[in-house]
């Protein structure tokens, strides 16, 4: 892996990210019209992790591990494009064209979000600040 030290550092941060995510109001109202259980595997990575995200039946939690039921969605990446997808360095639509984010189910929901990827950037480069991680801000 190109930006983590190790599977944990990774899967944390990145759990750490998403309950940001949860936070924001805007961010989150997104998430809820999506009603969909969203799974992000780097698992194929080295960083040996899934996180989820639920919006479904006004639900509104992320988790590691399993998710609660059969997802929606799956996106399948390494840490490291995770890394610079939620720093607003790998645009979403141009990543699964070229396969380095390959799907399963669909992902027309989940693209009603790319709009929102800079504030995405803003709160995981926050979490990044929050954790010592500066280093790891992409310019």
């Amino acid at each position: 892996m190109e930006f983590w030290k190790d599977a944990d550092e990774a899967k944390n941060t990145i759990l750490k990210f998403q309950q940001e995510v949860l936070k924001d109001a805007e961010l989150s109202g997104a998430m809820q019209k999506l009603n969909q259980l969203i799974v992000y595997d780097y698992s194929e990575s080295g960083a040996g992790c899934k996180v989820w995200m639920n919006s479904r039946d006004g639900k509104l939690d992320c988790g590691i591990g399993e998710p609660p039921g059969e997802p929606d969605l799956v996106l399948s990446l390494t840490a490291d494009d995770g890394h610079r997808a939620w720093s607003n360095k790998l645009n979403a639509v141009v990543a699964i064209t070229r396969k380095k984010i390959r799907i399963k189910g669909s992902a027309t929901g989940l693209l009603k979000l790319v709009p929102k990827q800079k504030r995405t950037a803003e709160i995981y480069n926050k979490v990044l600040t929050d954790l010592g991680m500066t280093d790891k801000i992409i310019k």
